[in-house]
């Protein structure tokens, strides 16, 4: 076997683990990429790189690393879906920057955010919004997009509830506590909080999306 056939066959492999391993988890298009998954693709990038132009190491160790690569990015995006500490410092909650109308500086001048306002005025024009003085409400997502409300609109929803877990930063957003949300899911006749796939708070409703998808909500203000 020539020293290119190897080299190609190692390249191969490599791009077929990689390419099973985006089918498998369904991130196929960058959007729907989490930091872990970015991080993982360089170390990937990495180890493919580092090896096929490395005779010394066996084709069958080159395999196994990059198994123990795609497993071990599997693996911490799933903790960080089911463990919110890990899904806070893995892609991190979104940043309110504009509340009432009136900016949230605190957020804003916080260095560890790195918030650069006029690269989200710049987003904001993209949305059609032109000014400031237009925006009642604002936020950075975790993917760094800018999600904005302009005056007269609804705010977004906030997710209350995911799989059975309180979401304490989006209860603060709202000024709630836990207790005032066991009592909307009694109000509810929902028996377990493990049977909630999803409670969403919006224009003062909780809707509560069970496992079984049935759907129950309640106007908190009637």
């Amino acid at each position: 076997m020539t020293y290119y056939t190897y080299v190609l066959i190692k390249f191969i492999i490599g791009f077929l683990i990689v390419l099973a391993h985006l089918n498998f988890t369904g991130k196929t298009q960058l959007s729907q990429m989490t930091p872990v998954d970015f991080i993982g693709n360089f170390v990937i990038g990495g180890i493919i790189g580092g090896v096929i132009y490395n005779d010394n190491i066996p084709l069958h160790q080159y395999i196994l690393v990059l198994l123990i690569s795609v497993c071990l990015i599997s693996f911490l995006n799933f903790i960080t879906k089911k463990i919110t500490i890990f899904r806070k410092i893995a892609i991190g909650n979104p940043i309110p920057i504009i509340k009432n109308g009136q900016f949230v500086m605190k957020n804003i001048l916080e260095k560890r955010n790195k918030i650069d306002i006029l690269s989200i005025m710049s987003q904001l024009r993209i949305q059609g919004i032109h000014s400031f003085q237009e925006i009642t409400y604002a936020q950075i997502e975790p993917n760094g997009q800018i999600t904005a409300v302009v005056n007269g609109a609804k705010m977004p929803s906030l997710i209350l509830i995911k799989d059975g877990s309180i979401r304490e930063n989006e209860l603060n957003e709202i000024g709630k506590t836990e207790e005032w949300l066991k009592e909307q899911i009694k109000k509810q006749h929902i028996e377990n909080i493990d049977n909630i796939f999803l409670a969403e708070y919006w224009n003062d409703e909780v809707n509560f999306v069970l496992q079984d998808g049935k759907l129950k909500h309640k106007n908190i203000n009637k």
